[in-house]
């Protein structure tokens, strides 16, 4: 073999080899879309009772989710009902739970567009389909304050449902308080706010919810700051 190819096929080796190392050392990038899958059922509630205290989540009532989409497996004794949140990212956890008003309102659009996800729906079509029940009434606004928790350690958060959203993971432990039609401007907040520690989520629709983050997580382990 003459020196010239010798080299060459050692540079594609020693390339190839770096390549393989390179993708073995980096995590792989979540597919998507993927349909939410079931998890155990006892998996399933342990998960939807971590997103608050105990004090909290050990008398909700709880969702888990099935084939055909969330259901009801516990009923509520405190009026709280928790449930663990997926949109089509791989692997996506968002456990929450919600006190008796969100439960009645806003809890529903979680509700809805976790079933529509399950049905093979892709995030246009859920975003259609929410924005028609927010106009037909299906949807209603909270009629008083209202509160959801996310403060589960075991939360894998996207920044979007969409097919840009990237990785989150555990953010930080959140409390969201329903503020019907609000945006950032109205609590002082730049349009490209820096700060992390209050937001709002689902600026200027009936569904938006103020987003103060926590100390703690529900197990009243420390937050990394």
């Amino acid at each position: 073999m003459p020196p010239s190819t010798a080299a060459a096929l050692l540079l594609v080796l020693v390339t190839g080899m770096g390549a393989a190392a390179q993708a073995q050392t980096q995590p792989a990038r979540p597919r998507y879309p993927v349909r939410p899958a079931s998890l155990a059922e006892a998996e399933e509630i342990r998960l939807a009772e971590s997103a608050a205290p105990r004090e909290v989540s050990s008398r909700a009532g709880i969702y888990v989710l099935r084939a055909t989409g969330p259901e009801l497996v516990r009923p509520s004794a405190n009026g709280v009902m928790c449930m663990v949140a997926r949109d089509l990212h791989e692997g996506s956890r968002y456990p929450i739970c919600y006190d008796a008003e969100g439960s009645r309102t806003l809890m529903q659009q979680e509700l809805m567009e976790l079933r529509l996800r399950v049905e093979g729906k892709g995030e246009p079509e859920v975003k259609e389909a929410v924005a028609a029940a927010w106009a037909d009434g299906t949807l209603k606004a909270p009629s008083r304050t209202a509160l959801a928790y996310m403060m589960s350690a075991a939360q894998v958060l996207f920044t979007s449902p969409d097919s840009t959203g990237r990785r989150v993971g555990s953010w930080h432990p959140h409390v969201m308080i329903s503020a019907p039609g609000a945006r950032g401007t109205d609590f002082g907040l730049a349009h490209e706010s820096a700060i992390q520690t209050i937001s709002v989520d689902r600026e200027g629709m009936p569904g938006a919810q103020l987003v103060v983050v926590v100390p703690a997580w529900a197990d009243s382990t420390a937050a990394r700051r």
